[in-house]
């Protein structure tokens, strides 16, 4: 049996060095089937360009304007899926991968015939031997936790199940994307992942993470940790994701805490109670996608 054809999405904004070394880590592939498409979401700094010349195997699309990360995508996803890819990896800019890692990921996903969606184990890349995450959950307010965040690697090469796989490292079959649907464009950015893995699972498949495969994460490299922009997309989207598979009550409480925080932040004049309210009233009139002037 010949290797199932891998096709690798990456999606690109204004960070072409941290593109150059990621695509680099993906030439010290050993898998024999792959290829790779990049979606440049009108970068200003010439990463169509510059990949094009350095990486003339690799696909380059350019979207007119910054489709975000659903949008991007999208976009590649479908590119692949004309390529004839049996299977597809979402991977961040601000990765670097294991030579190995889709060796280790296919093989786990041969062990577990009901997957619908596998991630690598993620560590940092500034402490290489420090887990990011292993997969995740998001509790009832809409709180995220990534599993062993902030521990030692470990040799573990076992499969664990888990509600998401965060999007800087997803690999998905061909049939249960195009079953499942394709990203939430609404999202934009944050929280799409977890939606089409609750998706996923509420399709009757399992979600999990193969401690054996291995990435190193630039933790939010492209957007600031502590950005206006982290700030609005992961206050909106939040709300957004209860609303699609939450409770009500979940809800209530995730849209109370946000508004407990402005109180707080106006009473202090902090200047970050300008996003966080357009956060809440921009989820309140159902205005999604990307948020002009964040």
């Amino acid at each position: 049996m010949s290797a199932p054809k891998v096709g690798i999405v990456t999606v690109s904004y204004n960070g072409v060095a941290d593109t150059v070394e990621c695509l680099q880590s993906l030439r010290a592939l050993t898998y024999p089937n792959y290829f790779t498409v990049l979606v440049d979401n009108a970068s200003r700094d010439s990463t169509a360009e510059i990949v094009r010349a350095q990486f003339p195997d690799v696909t380059v699309i350019v979207n007119p304007q910054n489709t975000g990360f659903t949008g991007g995508n999208q976009t590649g996803v479908r590119v692949a899926i004309q390529r004839g890819a049996d299977f597809l990896f979402l991977l961040n800019p601000d990765t670097t991968v294991a030579p190995d890692l889709l060796e280790r990921l296919l093989e786990t996903w041969v062990q577990h015939p009901n997957l619908g969606a596998l991630g690598p184990l993620m560590l940092c890349s500034d402490a290489p031997d420090t887990v990011w995450s292993a997969g995740g959950f998001v509790n009832a307010r809409g709180q995220v936790t990534h599993l062993l965040q902030g521990e030692p690697a470990s040799d573990k090469q076992a499969y664990e199940p888990c509600e998401f796989v965060s999007g800087c490292g997803l690999l998905l079959s061909r049939s249960v994307f195009e079953r499942v649907c394709f990203f939430d464009e609404r999202f934009f950015l944050y929280f799409e992942e977890s939606d089409l893995c609750a998706r996923i699972r509420k399709a009757g498949y399992e979600v999990g993470t193969a401690y054996g495969a291995r990435l190193w994460h630039k933790v939010s490299r492209s957007t600031g940790r502590d950005s206006p922009l982290t700030l609005y997309y992961m206050r909106r989207n939040q709300l957004l994701y209860l609303q699609k598979h939450g409770t009500s009550l979940g809800l209530l409480a995730a849209f109370a805490d946000s508004l407990r925080l402005l109180v707080v932040w106006t009473l202090q004049r902090n200047p970050k109670r300008v996003i966080l309210l357009r956060a809440l009233s921009d989820f309140t009139r159902k205005r999604f996608g990307r948020a002009d002037g964040i």
